[in-house]
C-alpha cells in the first residue's frame, strides 16, 4: 500500500518550505510527495474562478522548483509527484515524474488522452467525474489507478461511502485508492483496511497554509502511517 502526502500548495510559495516538506514527508513514512504545478491565468479561465487568482499566485509553484524538488526527493529517497494543470504544465512535470496524478475537475476525457500520450501511469480521482465520462475515459489505454474521493473540503467521515472501492474495482478491474478529504484518520484507516492500493492525503508543516482545513500535521500524517503499516 502507498502512502501519498499531498503537499499542494501548502508550501506557501516557498521553495524552502517545499524542500522541508519534502524531508519531513519521508521521516513521516510516506512513499510519496505530490506537489501542484499550474499557470494561474489558465487555471482560472479554465475554472472559471478568477476570484481565486490572487491566492493561487501567492502560493504557486515556479518551473525551476521542478528539478530542485526532484532532486531533493531522490536524496530524501521518496518518489517526487507534480499534479499539472494543463497541456503546457504537463509538458513542463513530464521529465521529472515516474507518474501522472491529475486532479480531480481535469478529469475529462480530453486532457487525460493528452496526459496518457506520454505512456506513462495515470492516477485519477473520482470526485468530479460523472459515472459516463469515466467510462468513457477507462476506454483510454493506459495503466490507470483510481483514487475515491469526495471532492468536499473538507469532507465529513459520513460522506464518504467505502463500497466505492469494490465497486469500482469490479466495474473497471484496475487497483483502486482513496484521497481522503476528511480531518480526522477513521476513513483513511478503513480504506486500508477493505484494500486500498494508495492512500492520500493533505499534509502541512503548521496550519498556517491554504489547505489546513483538510491537512495534517507531520504528527498526524506519521500516526497514520504508523497504524496502517501495522494493520497491513
Amino acid at each position: 500500500m502507498e502512502i501519498i502526502a499531498e503537499a499542494g500548495i501548502n508550501h506557501n510559495g516557498d521553495i524552502n518550505t517545499a524542500v522541508e516538506m519534502v524531508w519531513t514527508a519521508k521521516e513521516c513514512g510516506a512513499d510519496t510527495i505530490k506537489f501542484q504545478y499550474y499557470l494561474p491565468e489558465i487555471l482560472c479561465c479554465n475554472r472559471n474562478s478568477y476570484d481565486a487568482y490572487d491566492v493561487l499566485t501567492k502560493n504557486k509553484m515556479h518551473y525551476h522548483w521542478l528539478s530542485i524538488l526532484k532532486n531533493e526527493c531522490d536524496n530524501a529517497g521518496i518518489e517526487f509527484l507534480c499534479t499539472p494543470f494543463c497541456r503546457l504544465t504537463a509538458e513542463d512535470v513530464e521529465p521529472y515524474v515516474k507518474r501522472f496524478k491529475v486532479a480531480s475537475p481535469e478529469v475529462k476525457y480530453d486532457f487525460v488522452k493528452e496526459v496518457s500520450r506520454y505512456g506513462k501511469p495515470l492516477i485519477l480521482p473520482t470526485g468530479k467525474v460523472t459515472q459516463d465520462e469515466l467510462d468513457r475515459i477507462m476506454e483510454i489505454n493506459a495503466d490507470i489507478t483510481l483514487l475515491y474521493c469526495i471532492s468536499l473540503y473538507p469532507a465529513l467521515p459520513g460522506d464518504y461511502n467505502l463500497k466505492e472501492l469494490e465497486r469500482l474495482r469490479r466495474r473497471y478491474g484496475v487497483p483502486i485508492g482513496i484521497s481522503d478529504h476528511t480531518q480526522g484518520l477513521k476513513v483513511s484507516i478503513e480504506a486500508s483496511e477493505k484494500g486500498a492500493s494508495i492512500i492520500e492525503r493533505h499534509f502541512c508543516l503548521n496550519k498556517n497554509c491554504p489547505d489546513s482545513a483538510v491537512s495534517l500535521l507531520p504528527q498526524e500524517i506519521k500516526k497514520l502511517i504508523n497504524i496502517i503499516r501495522r494493520k497491513s
